[in-house]
């Protein structure tokens, strides 16, 4: 781990190997591993803050969309989460200043038309294009029935990004509080976590596929591999076909852990693995991405070893995996 090591390294490292991955540069992959390939980093600065920074997706080009509570680039007082997106700068080796992607991709509270409308806008899925961004809000959100969230969808025209349209029923239901929306390798499913009826318990993941007029299809349960009466979320899937999950299913680190399997066919995927200790921790250990290439893996924790002070995103090499039952 980094514990201890200055802020400025952090971020230098972090942005220099994610560029190494974007560009499929083999040097830094060399058969053996420095210090670098082997720890766990934080993203630094300016991409983590004092405040809570959350779910991450990438573009192929490295484009970055993630979640955070940053108080001063808020689109209104009180919002407790907003999008931002931002770029990895090649002539400087770093990340871009974050861009808050303001109104009307984040909602500012609207509780004077219900309480539950606080303005939370979070976890998003950039599709590899870059052209479309899923995320959950809960700018609909209604106390009766009880509807805390539903997922959204925002895309880029002519460089700019289109009021968020509500993923209508079969997706979003209004007692299903659907969150952490995921399209896998094949470009046409989306997963994501609900609490509708027919599941294990708590939040189950879900799939469903467009089809060939653009309609999502009834969504199904990815079965008990996947879910378990324990809260699952988050389903994103590497080149290699092999999906990661956070799960707070028993035999693992302590809180939520990130948790593997592979796929055996649709909807179909072999018995769960915790990814290991160099990922999980005690602390809740959440929401698997991949940067562009397929030798570096991130997520986001409240783990202490090496924060800015509250959640914070982090990235290592996928050779520190280490899969277990």
């Amino acid at each position: 781990m980094l514990t201890g090591r200055p802020r400025r390294l952090g971020v230098s490292v972090c942005a220099v190997m994610t560029f190494v991955a974007a560009s499929g540069s083999s040097r830094a992959w060399a058969a053996e591993q420095n210090w670098a390939e082997l720890a766990v980093h934080n993203f630094g600065e300016p991409i983590n803050t004092m405040w809570a920074e959350g779910e991450l997706s990438f573009a192929d080009d490295g484009t970055m969309v993630y979640c955070s509570a940053r108080e001063d680039l808020a689109v209104a007082p009180g919002d407790p989460k907003d999008l931002y997106i931002a770029t990895f700068d090649q002539t400087t080796g770093s990340w871009s200043t974050p861009v808050n992607m303001g109104i009307p991709v984040n909602a500012a509270p609207a509780t004077d038309a219900d309480p539950l409308r606080l303005g939370d806008d979070r976890e998003p899925w950039i599709t590899a294009d870059g052209n479309t961004i899923y995320f959950k809000s809960d700018r609909l959100a209604t106390s009766s029935p009880r509807n805390a969230s539903d997922l959204f969808v925002t895309h880029k025209v002519n460089g700019e990004w289109t009021t968020p349209e509500l993923l209508p029923s079969p997706i979003s239901t209004d007692a299903g509080n659907e969150h952490c929306p995921a399209i896998l390798q094949d470009g046409r499913t989306l997963c994501f976590a609900s609490r509708r009826e027919g599941g294990y318990g708590g939040s189950d993941i879900w799939c469903s596929q467009q089809d060939d007029t653009g309609t999502w299809q009834e969504p199904v349960n990815q079965g008990p591999n996947i879910n378990t009466a324990a809260e699952e979320f988050h389903f994103s899937q590497d080149t290699d076909g092999m999906v990661y999950f956070t799960s707070g299913r028993p035999g693992g680190f302590g809180g939520l852990d990130i948790w593997g399997a592979s796929q055996l066919g649709a909807n179909n995927w072999g018995p769960a693995v915790n990814l290991g200790p160099q990922v999980n921790t005690g602390s809740a250990d959440m929401c698997p991405a991949f940067p562009p290439g397929a030798q570096t893996f991130s997520w986001f924790s409240n783990r202490s070893d090496n924060s800015f002070g509250s959640i914070d995103i982090f990235w290592t090499n996928k050779t520190n995996l280490t899969p277990s039952p």
